[in-house]
């Protein structure tokens, strides 16, 4: 028999594992938690149907949003055996997507950004505004400043 050729192919089974997280760890999972239930009571984390229905088409026509979302047209977030989608993104008077979510999202996956992370960085305060808003502030009323924040953000080399 050879050697293993990954350190993980030899466990013990007997050694403990490590199951706390770290305080650093721990804070951060709450802190995301918090963003993920302020998007819900202030813009909604929407269901399928509930999309279809602001677009204009028939609720239960579920692969008419999983066209959007697999063109890139709508960010969506997978929690449970479904996606969830921000309303921030829809313009529900016109029953239409906000046109500059398609271009986040091509910039976002450009930069191997996903869309959890499109969305958790429109909820956070940026510099890129005077006023320090959140990109999802601005996204109706100056777009074009919402895509420079985000090329800075995405395109940041660290």
């Amino acid at each position: 028999m050879g050697k293993p050729t990954h350190p993980l192919d030899e466990s013990d089974s007997s050694a403990p594992v490590e199951t706390t997280p770290s305080p650093q760890l721990a804070r951060s999972l709450q802190a995301t938690a918090a963003v993920w239930r302020q998007v819900k009571a202030e813009f909604g984390l929407l269901t399928s149907s509930e999309v279809a229905a602001i677009l204009g088409t028939d609720p239960s026509n579920g692969k008419y949003v999983s066209s959007k979302q697999a063109a890139n047209e709508i960010v969506g977030v997978l929690r449970g055996r479904g996606y969830l989608f921000p309303g921030f993104q829809f313009d529900r008077d016109r029953g239409t997507v906000l046109p500059v979510i398609a271009r986040l999202i091509e910039l976002a996956h450009a930069n191997q950004w996903d869309e959890e992370s499109l969305i958790l960085w429109m909820q956070s305060p940026s510099t890129s505004f005077e006023d320090e808003a959140r990109p999802v502030d601005h996204l109706r009323d100056d777009p074009d400043a919402v895509l420079a924040a985000a090329r800075t953000a995405f395109e940041a080399v660290w």
